[in-house]
């Protein structure tokens, strides 16, 4: 009975158990990736992505306050031109 094949990926380092008769894996293990060496790192790491988030909450919030103050004098500017327009509004149909 031939003994099944490990290879390695060169790529992520995976560890494959491979049967040579039918060519099915058996076992795959996959090789551990560390973003960070140690806890601190990890937890400043995420301490970082906390504030990062809540400056772009920030900004996202103070972005929709000030687009309602602009959409609001977009509308009064509006309504100010029309009631002060002589001329009629423009048809669709009339473009063609």
């Amino acid at each position: 009975m031939p003994r099944n094949l490990e290879i390695t990926c060169p790529c992520c380092a995976s560890l494959l158990v491979v049967d040579p008769d039918t060519g099915a894996i058996l076992r795959e293990e996959r090789a551990v990736k560390r973003e960070h060496k140690s806890l601190d790192d990890a937890l400043g790491h995420v301490a970082a992505q906390r504030r990062d988030a809540e400056g772009r909450l920030d900004r996202a919030l103070q972005d929709q306050k000030n687009r309602d103050e602009i959409l609001e004098k977009k509308f009064e500017e509006a309504r100010r031109k029309a009631a002060t327009s002589t001329d009629p509004p423009p048809r669709p149909f009339d473009g063609d």
